[in-house]
């Protein structure tokens, strides 16, 4: 039953406020924007993006301790973002300049809600990123690189509830030990991480399929750009959930009903809940490639305490 003890409300305009200055904080708008225009361009070359992020020198920096990073165990020091990206990788340079900017963002939060683990959370979006890009792949999706960045942001409402309305946000993960969290959220503030992360996406002029599918990641059916990729980083989410990689500050795995199956069956894709057992050993695999890369990301300025 939900606490009846808890009756204190957010004004959704307020939320909706705070979320769209956002944009005016430093780095993301101008490195983030450029990085999804080629996240999936095959035309870009290592040199476009070598100077994009050299452009920002916070990235270069963070792009190049990576590179350096004992994991990698190149014998000869790393000085440039070109060579970075020999060491690295293409894609992985592409994924972690994005995700570091994004985490740039919200390193700091001003009233934190007790409990909620960014450390944690962000290995759970990591991980929804490279099980997305997995699924799209298998399903015969040509939007790999875009389901990585809807699945890396597709919570991403709750860390603007975590830093600007630390004490309400904590109210609704507790309200949500009892009930799902939609309906904590629906109860307490009348707005859903997914409508705030929505209102960000756009703000920050993502692609509106990425913008679509933050808001409706729970509910892919209601998409209106492109149901089946909704549906892909629900899937992707799902088995995130299944497999306990990192935690999004849920209590409990989400539940969908057919019409999720439904969605992928009328677009010819092969993959339903049986699927998902069997997947899961593959996104072990591809997430251990990356695993490195996201146990580097809080290490950053703030030593590792980010918000534990």
């Amino acid at each position: 039953m939900p606490n009846n003890n808890i009756s204190k409300k957010v004004d959704p305009e307020s939320i909706k406020r705070v979320t769209q200055s956002v944009i005016g904080l430093p780095t993301l708008p101008a490195v983030v924007s450029k990085m999804l225009e080629i996240i999936d361009n095959r035309q870009t070359s290592a040199d476009t993006l070598a100077r994009l992020i050299s452009s920002d020198q916070a990235l270069t920096a963070k792009v190049l301790k990576l590179a350096n990073s004992a994991y990698y165990g190149y014998q000869r020091e790393i000085s440039t973002v070109n060579m970075a990206i020999v060491v690295l990788g293409f894609n992985t340079v592409k994924e972690m300049g994005l995700g570091l900017s994004v985490i740039d963002v919200f390193k700091n939060p001003l009233s934190g809600a007790a409990g909620f683990d960014v450390v944690k959370f962000w290995e759970h979006g990591a991980a929804c990123g490279v099980a997305s890009r997995m699924l799209a792949k298998n399903s015969g999706s040509r939007f790999s690189g875009e389901a990585y960045v809807a699945g890396l942001l597709h919570d991403m409402g709750k860390l603007i509830l975590n830093q600007y309305f630390g004490e309400e946000f904590f109210n609704v993960l507790k309200e949500a030990q009892t009930c799902d969290l939609e309906s904590a959220e629906k109860r307490l503030l009348e707005v859903t991480h997914g409508e705030i992360g929505a209102w960000l996406a756009e703000k920050w002029n993502l692609p509106a399929m990425i913008c679509d599918t933050v808001k409706h990641h729970h509910q892919p059916w209601n998409a209106v750009t492109d149901p089946a990729f909704a549906a892909i980083i629900t899937a992707a989410d799902l088995l995130c959930h299944r497999i306990g990689k990192g935690n999004s500050g849920r209590g409990a795995p989400p539940v969908y009903d057919d019409r999720l199956w439904d969605i992928f069956s009328k677009a010819a894709m092969p993959l339903d809940e049986s699927d998902l057992v069997q997947l899961q050993s593959e996104l072990f695999a591809e997430f251990d490639k990356t695993e490195n890369v996201v146990s580097f990301i809080p290490d950053d300025d703030t030593d590792g305490q980010l918000c534990r």
